[in-house]
């Protein structure tokens, strides 16, 4: 699971970073607003499956003014 750790996510308009597991949860920065969100694993992974958070690559950075 570290290996999502760093990775950035467009979820219901915000772009997050995660930045350490926190158990059951992952510890992200919204990036537009620099405010920790706590949002749990199962729900991440299942929006990712459905299409409803995408993840972001380094060239959709500049898009995101990330």
């Amino acid at each position: 699971m570290d290996k999502m750790i760093g990775k950035k996510f467009k979820i219901t308009g915000m772009v997050i970073e995660i930045v350490s597991d926190d158990g059951e949860s992952w510890e992200t920065r919204n990036i537009t607003t620099s405010e920790t969100v706590f949002i749990n694993k199962l729900i991440l992974q299942n929006a990712i499956k459905l299409g409803k958070a995408e993840e972001i690559s380094e060239l959709d950075d500049e898009e995101y003014n990330v």
